[in-house]
C-alpha cells in the first residue's frame, strides 16, 4: 500500500484562504485506517481524517452518503491534510510534511508564500502557470490547466462540491469569466462559481473541516433551475448552522455545447452580505437584470456573520466543466447596493430538498 497525492511530493500554494489543503488517497482495501497522523516541520502530532466508508453506490445528486466527512472525501481511502494559513509552524518557504497511515509514512514539501494576492487578478492568459497549483488551491476534487484550449477544467470523474480557489479573501468583489458545459448529465450542480469563506469543524469534530461557509454561491441545476447561496457551517451540524437560498430557484435554460459568460458578484459592506449573478450566451447582450439576488439581513444577529470571502470555481458531480477568461476585480458598492430586505435564512439542517 502507497499514500498518493493528487498533485505529487511537492506542492506549492500561496495564500488564498484561511487554510491549506492537500489531498490525497491510500489503498482503500487497507485493513485499517483508523489512527492517521501527521507533522508539520517536525512538529506534535497532529490527527489526520482518512474516509473509511466506501461508495457503494451512493446518489450523489439526490442525497448525500452518511459519513463523517460529510461531502469531503467520495472513496474509502481519501484524505484531506488541512492547515491553518496563520499555523504558527507554518513558514514561508519550504515545510516538511509527514505522513502516517495505515503504518505507511509518507514525507512531502510545501512551498508556501503567505502573502495574499493584489486585485485585479486577471486570468484570461493562463500559458504563465506551469501547474493548476501555481494559480489556485483545490479544496475538493481535482483540477487541472489545459494550455491548449487556455481553460481550467475540472477533472472527471468530478468529485462532489468540487472547488479550486483563485482569489485571496476580500470583501466586496465582481468576478466575470466564459464557461463551457460539455453534457448536463450526472451533474448536481452545473458549476458555477463561490466565494469561499472556509469549512468549519464538524459538531462533534472528527479531524476534517465539513460545514461549507459561502459569502456568495452561484450554482446552475442541470434541469433549468439557478440558485444563490449564502451559508455557514452548512454539513457541520452545528448548532449555528444556517443558509439563505434562492428558493424557489430562478428558471434558466442552459446547454451543452453552448459557450456562457458569467457575472458574479459578492458584496461584503456595512454589515450587509449580498450575492448576485447572471449567465448568457456568449456573443448576445448582457442581461440587464440579475438571475439571483441574495442577501443575510434576515439571518439572527447571534450567529455567525461573514467578514471576507475567497473567489473559486465550483462544480458538485457531472462531466467535466472548461471555465476561461477569468477576471477578478475589487467592487465598490453604491447606495443602491445596500438591500435591507432579505429571505428568511434556513437553520440548522431543516431545507427543503437535498440541497
Amino acid at each position: 500500500m502507497s499514500i498518493e497525492l493528487t498533485y505529487g511530493n511537492h506542492q506549492r500554494y500561496r495564500r488564498r484562504s484561511r487554510q491549506i489543503t492537500v489531498r490525497g488517497h491510500v489503498d482503500p482495501e487497507a485493513d485499517d485506517l483508523t489512527g492517521a497522523s501527521f507533522r508539520l516541520n517536525g512538529g506534535f502530532e497532529r490527527a489526520l481524517y482518512v474516509e473509511e466508508i466506501p461508495d457503494d453506490g451512493i446518489d450523489w445528486v439526490n442525497g448525500y452518503k452518511s459519513s463523517p466527512a460529510e461531502l469531503r472525501c467520495k472513496e474509502r481511502g481519501e484524505f484531506c491534510v488541512e492547515i491553518a494559513a496563520d499555523d504558527p509552524d507554518l513558514v514561508a518557504g519550504g515545510n516538511r510534511i509527514a505522513l502516517s497511515v495505515a503504518g505507511q509514512i509518507l514525507d512531502f514539501t510545501l512551498e508556501w508564500d503567505p502573502r495574499p494576492l493584489p486585485l485585479p487578478l486577471d486570468l484570461s492568459d493562463l500559458s504563465g502557470f506551469a501547474h493548476v497549483c501555481d494559480l489556485g488551491q483545490t479544496i475538493n476534487g481535482a483540477f487541472e490547466i489545459d494550455h491548449q484550449a487556455n481553460v481550467i477544467h475540472s477533472c472527471a470523474p468530478v468529485a462532489p462540491d468540487a472547488f479550486l480557489v483563485l482569489g485571496s479573501q476580500g470583501t466586496s468583489q465582481e468576478a466575470t469569466y466564459a464557461v463551457h458545459f460539455s453534457d448536463l448529465a450526472g451533474a448536481k450542480w452545473l458549476g458555477l462559481s463561490d466565494f469561499f469563506v472556509g469549512l468549519e469543524e464538524g459538531v462533534p469534530p472528527r479531524g476534517i473541516g465539513v460545514g461549507w461557509s459561502s459569502a456568495g454561491m452561484a450554482a446552475l441545476g442541470p434541469t433549468g433551475e439557478a440558485r444563490s447561496f449564502i451559508a455557514w457551517g452548512d454539513h457541520s451540524a452545528s448548532p449555528d448552522e444556517w443558509a439563505v437560498v434562492c428558493h424557489p430557484p430562478a428558471p434558466v435554460m442552459i446547454e451543452a455545447g453552448v459557450d456562457y459568460r458569467v457575472r458574479h458578484q459578492l458584496i461584503l459592506h456595512q454589515g450587509l452580505d449580498r450575492v448576485r449573478f447572471r449567465i448568457w450566451p456568449a456573443g448576445t447582450v448582457e442581461p440587464e437584470t440579475w438571475l439571483c439576488d441574495e442577501c443575510d439581513t434576515a439571518v439572527p444577529p447571534d450567529r455567525p456573520r461573514h467578514e471576507a470571502a475567497s473567489f473559486g470555481l465550483f462544480q458538485h458531480m457531472g462531466p467535466s466543466i472548461a471555465w476561461s477568461d477569468i477576471r477578478l476585480q475589487a467592487y465598490q458598492p453604491g447606495p443602491d447596493d445596500i438591500d435591507p430586505t432579505g429571505r428568511a435564512p434556513f437553520l440548522g439542517r431543516q431545507r427543503p430538498g437535498s440541497f
